[in-house]
């Protein structure tokens, strides 16, 4: 599936015939890294979707060097961005979902139509 910007995000459907599209950025917490050993934790998952066989040691490599070592984190941070997907394109990566956000005044939100306002003031 291309999007307007040209970034192709792909499409799999599981065993239940249930489609899930990947967005073509890779999602990584790989900066929250330092935090978390800090904080005691030893066990991390890395999930591959369709990056080439080739890059799969590699990046696996590339992670525990950041476990290992977290000043490398910016170091694999970088790296992460040029891994190449299925049709060779590299997409980047990012936080996604990981990403933190200011909350947003009242004032600046639309009133939802349930709420039953014409505005939030």
């Amino acid at each position: 599936l291309r999007d307007s910007s040209g970034r192709d995000h792909l499409v799999l459907a599981d065993m239940g015939c249930r489609n899930t599209v990947f967005s073509a950025q890779a999602q990584s917490a790989l900066q929250f890294v330092p935090r978390l050993v800090a904080a005691g934790l030893r066990h991390f998952r890395i999930e591959l979707v369709d990056e080439p066989a080739d890059l799969v040691v590699p990046l696996v490599q590339a992670y525990a060097d950041a476990l290992a070592d977290p000043q490398q984190t910016r170091r694999v941070w970088n790296s992460l961005r040029n891994i190449p997907d299925a049709n060779g394109n590299a997409q980047g990566v990012t936080l996604g979902s990981l990403h933190t956000r200011n909350e947003r005044e009242r004032s600046q939100m639309k009133p939802t139509k349930a709420s039953g306002l014409n505005s939030l003031d």
